[in-house]
């Protein structure tokens, strides 16, 4: 089931936002592919007046985003068309929707989230970055607690979706976070709630103790999934590692396995596993009741 409203108990704070920047910066995989685009953008390619720089660039943001355009080369000569320099430096927020606009393969296409990576990887605290994450938070949220007037459509007016996104600041109090800041808040967020993979941790939500009793079974599996989501563990190791579980498991774990996700099914192999390395003498049926 595809969730479209954040929990609604769950309201935007400084220490909540630190939490997510915090974990971000923690993760090698974000903080290295930001790294290197940085020396890209900023360093060895800074300018957009060769077919080259920008097609380098657009190559390294569809392969780190995983973007899924297959006409790199259209949309790179497109962008070194457009003398985007000037503009891009004063901030000109039409650049994002002429950027985004681009013929590939004789059709017109709409690459919106990409032209707003594009322009904030030239300069990550002027340009916010449009990602769908973010768009539900801002929706959900907006819906219970309005700081702004606008609806789905009008986020894809970027002048409209960076004063939204001001406006979600000033209303919650988060004005000390840049632009930057802000982006990786809101995406981690969205993504906590709305992965569509399933990926939903059902007892641990970023509580710095544990809100159960040591004698209710909820506090084995909300030890689990801190120490799997502070530990920075690998979801997709992990996926594979209960593929491989599954092949001589007994039937009460296959069974309990068709009523998650691969992803989700992998969090549960995580945590029999750790249990088991750090209990060895535990009886792990209890791991059934998750």
């Amino acid at each position: 089931m595809i969730k479209t409203d954040l929990p609604f108990e769950y309201k935007p704070s400084v220490k909540d936002a630190l939490w997510f920047i915090d974990y971000w910066q923690k993760l090698p995989s974000y903080t290295d592919q930001e790294r290197a685009l940085d020396r890209l953008f900023m360093e060895l390619c800074p300018k957009n007046d060769r077919i080259e720089d920008v097609l380098i660039k657009c190559s390294a943001l569809n392969d780190f985003y995983s973007t899924n355009i297959f006409g790199i080369h259209a949309l790179a000569e497109h962008i070194l068309s457009l003398d985007i320099d000037k503009r891009l430096h004063r901030m000109d927020f039409n650049l994002i929707g002429d950027i985004a606009k681009v013929e590939v393969h004789g059709k017109e296409r709409c690459f919106y989230s990409f032209a707003t990576k594009y322009c904030s990887h030239h300069l990550p605290e002027k340009y916010a970055i449009y990602d769908t994450y973010v768009e539900k938070v801002l929706l959900s949220m907006n819906k219970r607690e309005p700081f702004a007037i606008f609806k789905k459509d009008d986020l894809k007016d970027y002048e409209t979706y960076v004063g939204v996104l001001r406006g979600f600041s000033q209303h919650f109090g988060l004005t000390q976070f840049s632009i930057k800041q802000l982006d990786q808040y809101l995406w981690q967020l969205g993504k906590w709630y709305f992965n569509q993979y399933g990926l939903t941790y059902k007892y641990y939500n970023r509580e710095e103790a544990s809100p159960f009793s040591e004698d209710d079974i909820r506090s084995k599996f909300w030890h689990g999934e801190m120490m799997f989501v502070t530990g920075h563990q690998s979801v997709g190791y992990w996926k594979e590692q209960g593929k491989k579980w599954l092949q001589t498991a007994d039937d009460s774990i296959k069974q309990l396995a068709k009523k998650y996700t691969p992803e989700q099914f992998g969090l549960i192999t995580y945590i029999y596993f750790n249990r088991a390395t750090m209990c060895p003498y535990d009886d792990l049926s209890w791991i059934i009741e998750y």
